[in-house]
C-alpha cells in the first residue's frame, strides 16, 4: 500500500492489550513498528515524549501525529480509515454517475457524465471536516483506476482532477 504513513505501537510484549493491538494491525495487513516500553529505555523515553505529564501510557499507537492512547476497536478503525483512505474500497454508483469513498460514514466523491462513449469528470468532492489529509488525491486516483478497468475514455473537466492527471506520468496520456 502506498502513501501509509509511520504506525508506531509502543507497549509491553506480555501485556494482553498490546498483544490485542498487534492482532488487529496484523489482520489489517498494515506495517507497523512495535517499541517495547520494558526492554528498550530509548522507546520508554520517545513514548513519555508524546506525553504532557511524562508517563509510560501504553500501549499507544501512533499513526504519523496522531496519538492514540489504548483506543476502542471501533475508534482504532475510525483512524485507520481516515489517515489511511488508500486502503478502502471505491464505489462506482453508475445510477448516480459518481465515484464514492466512504470514509467512516462520509462521502468523498468524483462525480461524471458520460457522452458519446467518453467520461467527463466535472466534479470532485471531499467532506469539509475531511479535507487537507491528502483524501482527494486518492479518490481521484481510485477513480482513475476504475474507470480505466472499466474501459471507459475519460476527460477531466474538473481543474483538481485535471491537475492530478497532468502531474502523473502514469494518468497524464489516459485522462485528457
Amino acid at each position: 500500500m502506498k502513501d501509509i504513513p509511520k504506525i508506531k505501537l509502543y507497549g509491553v510484549s506480555d501485556c494482553h492489550k498490546t498483544q490485542y493491538y498487534q492482532l488487529v494491525m496484523n489482520e489489517a495487513q498494515l506495517p507497523y513498528e512495535f517499541l517495547d516500553v520494558a526492554t528498550n529505555k530509548d522507546h520508554a523515553e520517545e513514548l513519555r515524549g508524546l506525553y504532557v505529564n511524562h508517563k509510560l501510557n501504553f500501549p499507544t499507537i501512533t499513526i504519523g501525529k496522531k496519538k492514540l492512547r489504548n483506543p476502542r476497536k471501533e475508534d482504532l478503525v475510525k483512524w485507520i480509515n481516515q489517515l489511511i483512505p488508500s486502503r478502502l474500497p471505491l464505489n462506482h454508483d453508475i445510477d448516480s454517475q459518481q465515484f464514492i469513498l466512504d470514509i467512516n460514514g462520509e462521502n468523498a466523491k468524483v462525480e461524471y457524465t458520460l457522452s458519446e462513449g467518453q467520461m467527463f469528470l466535472t466534479h470532485s468532492e471531499v467532506p469539509y471536516n475531511l479535507r487537507g489529509q491528502g483524501i482527494g488525491k486518492v479518490l481521484v486516483e481510485k477513480s482513475f483506476e476504475q474507470l480505466t478497468k472499466e474501459g471507459f475514455q475519460a476527460v477531466a473537466v474538473c481543474s483538481y482532477i485535471k491537475a492530478i492527471a497532468e502531474r502523473s506520468e502514469k494518468w497524464r496520456s489516459i485522462i485528457r
